[in-house]
Formats: structure tokens, sequence, C-alpha cells
């Protein structure tokens, strides 16, 4: 079973002006998106209904008129044979009888092979239509000037459209502006909140009160909750500095005298080997301690500005916490292995990595009776394979959680604080690596930190 953790500081992609302010916000982004698309939306749909207008005008308005007017001439020519065609400014008319056009010397030739039903007349204005109507072997041309019909459109259709659409513009405009008044506070605190870290001595929050545009009960609500949290997180900053900065000193102090008393009586010559190999556990036990303040202490500040990254060669700092670990190796026949892959090497806290690495050495080799220990440097990661007791997989979901210590009945109860793991997988969290834990009861347990930044 495999149980990895994952962390790191999420990324925000954003423009920045030569201020550091946010240019443009997702919200106005997005809002300015809607509009265009609707602006659009609205020319596209005008321009679809003039066109389907253009398609009635022509196939049904203008065809029905065309077939009454010819239907209305065959019932007035039975009763009167002098009845004349239609001869109007928008319709003209050409009779000819039999079908024969030298009878008709009006009927233009280039009607005279034209079959019955409607002919578009190429050349002429838009919408003129030629209607071909016989009855009893007389032919009716009918031809309709769609000149008069365009200007129509244009005077009734194109025109008042074209004042709707501008109407509709300007109000969308309009009302574009008048949302953008209201969201520039929001614009405005979300650059502040930006810009805004506590942890900075120089913090300024009085210009809080100038926000430009329209401020409502909402926003005015936001300024006073934002005002209040910040001078909140100020002073849990200012707590946090003080604690952090006491704990440090009051808890280092007794801890550089008990080592610099272990150093004192290590160098006595009287000393016997079964007292100094007590006075090396204390000395061991003090830097463990220091160790877990540290980490303590690391976990407990807001930012990692008090730790400079450098140029980490990784096999070092193995080398370091392998020394480190050889006094919890007494009267166990444990072996431990380098394995360098790869000359790894990071640009980060040393001292992080330092207190990372060593937990995990000293839970190998403290959770192992015999075998090996295998510490593999790889080209993005470091990998810690031992043949100890190993873990069910219930026990791996709980491997992370505080004072938690896998325990095999069988084995001999093993010292510490249980908080190892837990130190390791918030820190990792913190900078970004991974962890990942395999581990079978009874045979050993592998685990592996991968390093993001390696990659």
């Amino acid at each position: 079973m495999r149980v990895s953790t994952k962390g790191g500081r999420g990324l925000i992609n954003r423009t920045l002006n030569n201020n550091g302010d946010v240019t443009q916000s997702t919200i106005k982004s997005k809002f300015s998106q809607k509009t265009t698309l609707q602006v659009c939306l609205i020319g596209l749909v005008a321009i679809l209904g003039i066109g389907f207008a253009s398609v009635v005008l022509e196939q049904f308005l203008v065809r029905e008129a065309l077939k009454s007017e010819a239907q209305h001439f065959w019932e007035n020519i039975q009763k009167n044979p002098d009845f004349l065609a239609p001869n109007t400014s928008n319709l003209k008319g050409y009779h000819t009888p039999n079908g024969d056009s030298s009878e008709s010397p009006r009927t233009p030739l280039e009607y005279a092979d034209m079959e019955p039903g409607f002919h578009k007349m190429h050349g002429q204005a838009a919408h003129s239509l030629l209607y071909v109507s016989e009855k009893d072997g007389d032919l009716l041309h009918l031809l309709f000037d769609g000149k008069s019909v365009l200007r129509l459109a244009i005077f009734f259709g194109i025109f008042p459209l074209t004042l709707v659409l501008m109407l509709i513009y300007i109000t969308a405009w309009w009302v574009y502006r008048e949302s953008s008044s209201l969201l520039s506070p929001i614009v405005w605190l979300a650059n502040k909140f930006d810009r805004f870290d506590p942890a900075h001595p120089d913090a300024d929050l009085e210009d809080i009160s100038d926000v430009p545009g329209d401020t409502d009960w909402e926003v005015e609500k936001l300024l006073t909750s934002f005002t209040s949290y910040s001078r909140r997180i100020q002073n849990f900053v200012e707590r946090e500095r003080a604690f952090t900065r006491d704990a440090s000193h009051e808890f280092r102090t007794p801890l550089t005298v008990i080592k610099m008393a272990s150093d004192l009586l290590l160098a006595e010559q009287d000393l016997d080997e079964y007292s100094k190999k007590y006075v090396t556990r204390i000395k061991g036990s003090a830097r463990d301690m220091e160790e877990l303040i540290d980490a303590f202490l690391i976990l407990a500040r807001e930012t990692d500005k008090e730790f400079i990254d450098e140029h980490t060669v990784i096999s070092e700092v193995v080398d370091k916490e392998v020394k480190s670990a050889q006094i919890y190796l007494e009267g166990k026949p444990v072996r431990i292995e380098i394995d360098e892959q790869y000359p790894l090497e990071l640009f980060t806290a040393r001292k992080i990595m330092s207190i990372v690495l060593g937990n995990l050495i000293r839970n190998a080799i403290l959770y192992t009776n015999e075998g090996t220990v295998t510490i593999s440097i790889k080209e993005y990661s470091v990998q810690i394979v031992d043949t100890g007791i190993g873990m069910s997989e219930e026990q791996i979901k709980k491997v992370f959680q505080p004072y938690y210590r896998a325990e095999n009945k069988s084995k001999t109860k093993r010292k510490g604080y249980g908080v190892g793991l837990t130190i390791v997988k918030r820190l990792s969290t913190r900078f970004n690596w991974v962890v990942e834990v395999e581990s079978e009861l009874g045979v050993g347990t592998r685990i592996e930190i991968i390093f993001l930044e390696a990659g």
C-alpha cells in the first residue's frame, strides 16, 4: 500500500503593472467578456433577422402578391378581352395572347423562352422577381421591381433596427460602466489583499477608507471585517515572533549547557567505558531534543524567511545524519549502507533537509532489530529501506498522525516521541516535497522523499 502526501503553495497567474497592482481582475475580465459576447450575439441576431426578413419578403409576400395579381388579371380578362395588364411603378405586366410574342410587341424578347413560374432577374434591383403565368395558351409576364421594396425595407426595417441596436449598445455600455463602478471596490480590495503581508512591520492599512467607485453596505462590511481581521493577524504575528524568540532562547540555553557538560565529561581521562556510554547517550538525546525544538519552531512560524536557501549536497547531509545516528546502533546487528546512485544537489534550506532526513534515518534504525538500513540517493529523491518490523495497512494510514508509533507485540517496544514522521510530513508539505511510504508487516519499510524542484 502506498500513501503519498503532496504540498506546496498554490500559484496564481496575474498581470501586474509597474506599481504591482493587478491590472485586470478576474471578475471584471469575465464581465467584460460576457458583455462583449452579449453585444456580438445581439448583432448576430439582428443580421440573421434581416436575412430572415429578406427571405420571407421574397419567398412569401412578393410571390403571393404576384400570384394574386395574375389570378386577378385572368379573372378580369375573361370578362373583358380588352382588360390591360398592370402597369405601375412597382409592377409591370405583359400579356402575350396564344404565347406568340409577335402579337404583343411590348413583351421583352428575353422573356419569350421562360417557362411558367418564378424567375429571379439578375442585373435588376434586389428582390426583383418575374412571374410567368399561363392560361388557355395565353402568357402573362409580371415583373416586380424590388427598388421600392428595398427603400421601404431601409426606411421601415433597417433604419429602425439600427436605431434600436444603437439604443441597446448604448444601454449595454452604460450598464458596463455602472457595473465596473460597482466592481471597483471589489477589485481594489483584491489588490489590497494581494499586497497585504501581516509579517511586514510596515503593513499600512490606514488608507483602506480611500475606496474607489460606489460603496454600499456590503463593501463597508468587507472593509470593516478586513480591518479587524488584519489587526488580529498582526497581533498574532507579533505573539508568534515573541514566542519563537523566547522559546528558542529558553530551550536552547539548558540544552547547550547539557552538551557542553557532556563534552567535558567525555574529555575526562578517568571516565570508565560504562559512564562514557551513558554520557554519550545524554549528549545524543540533547542533540535530538535540540533538533525537535528546531522543527517545532519552524512549524510554528508563519513564514520561512528565517531560513536561507543554499547549495546543499544531499550526500553530505546523509553522511552527517548517519554519523549522528550511530548511537542507536549499539548492541544491534544492523548495518547502514549508503548507495549514491546520483550526485543529487539542491538549492534549499540545509537545516530543514537535515531535520527531515535525520528523522527518517533514526526512525529506520530504531525500528530495525537486525539486518540493513539502505539509504539510496537518486536523481530526484532519497529512499530509505529497512528490514525492520514493518507496518500493516492500518498502521500506514495512521503513520503521519501526531504521537502515533507503530508497535509490534512480538518485538521490543521502541522509544521515541511519536512525532518524527509528523514533522517530516508537515515540513515536506511546507517545502513542496512528496513523501511516499510502502511497508509490509515483518518484512520492512520503504520511505522515499521526492524533491519536485530537482526535476
